[in-house]
């Protein structure tokens, strides 16, 4: 029965809340975790509190997760204990305080301006494989979409003449993004090589970014796509968040306020915009005091 209502949490997940693959598969290997535990005390559902969630980060601290990982999994469990009482099962767990752990801030690994430019530089070919990679990263870093807005990406979604992009976020939610000259120059040489692969095969798809086997290409092999071509020139941290971090980070250093990166990004909350940017608080405040006419030396 628990691992009945797991499916149908993830099902929800997938179907109400539009979330991606990969975070599908964390929310229930989180989850599954956590019936573990109830399995082995012998603790139904109904029967969950505050105790049983503080038990459950004990048992992760004992098994030597960090503190990231123990918030992000009781942070799955609520979303599901949430998901059961909409079900209409009596859980006796109210929202509160379950840990005396505190998350701390991670900052998010960034390469630099330099790098990025070096490695999108250095790939070459203008055969399908070469011209898609390049056509990928320029995405990643030009647009700064998900990984998961890249692999659902439709050749309807792409607008050369307005140079915009039109992505579907959490939650199924549109938006338009721009393309800048060189994203536009290479998508448009892949998509030739594209066609003519497409048209090799004698197959047919919507998806802009396909396999060789004129598939649409997964989100576990464009992390892999990624992770290549970083390691071509020595950037082994490089994964595809990295380049929407870069996105944004560069984008605020340029001078872009919060709230335009906020819309390109596709986040409902400005708190989560400065979170993934690691702002830099010290240029902020450099602003700020030589900008706002209450925060200067001078005299009325």
């Amino acid at each position: 029965m628990q691992l009945e209502l797991v499916d149908e949490f993830i099902s929800y997940l997938e179907n109400e809340r539009g979330y991606s693959d990969h975070t599908l598969r964390a929310y229930r290997r989180d989850v599954l975790d956590f019936i573990k535990l109830l399995q082995e005390s012998k603790t139904e559902l109904e029967h969950v509190n505050a105790l049983t969630l503080r038990a459950f980060s004990l048992a992760l601290k004992v098994q030597g997760l960090d503190v990231n990982s123990i918030t992000r999994k009781i942070s799955a469990v609520r979303s599901f204990l949430k998901f059961l009482r909409l079900r209409g099962f009596q859980i006796r767990y109210s929202q509160g305080r379950t840990s005396s752990f505190k998350k701390r801030l991670k900052l998010p690994y960034v390469p630099t301006e330099e790098e990025l430019n070096t490695l999108i530089d250095t790939l070459k070919g203008e055969d399908f494989l070469s011209l898609r990679e390049r056509a990928i990263m320029e995405l990643l870093y030009g647009s700064g979409i998900r990984v998961s807005e890249v692999t659902a990406l439709k050749i309807e979604d792409i607008n050369f003449s307005t140079g915009t992009l039109r992505v579907r976020g959490k939650g199924n939610k549109d938006r338009l993004v721009p393309m800048n000259k060189k994203t536009a120059e290479v998508l448009k040489a892949y998509l030739k090589r594209r066609e003519e692969l497409l048209t090799k095969l004698n197959r047919t798809s919507n998806y802009v970014f396909v396999n060789r086997m004129g598939k649409r290409l997964s989100e576990r092999w464009l992390f892999e796509v990624v992770r290549r071509a970083g390691r071509k020139i020595g950037l082994y941290r490089l994964h595809p968040h990295s380049l929407r971090h870069a996105f944004a980070t560069h984008l605020l250093n340029a001078g872009m306020d919060l709230r335009s990166i906020q819309e390109l990004l596709g986040h409902s909350s400005l708190a989560t915009t400065q979170r993934y940017t690691s702002i830099n608080y010290d240029y902020l405040l450099q602003v700020y005091t030589s900008s706002h006419p209450r925060a200067t030396d001078k005299k009325s």
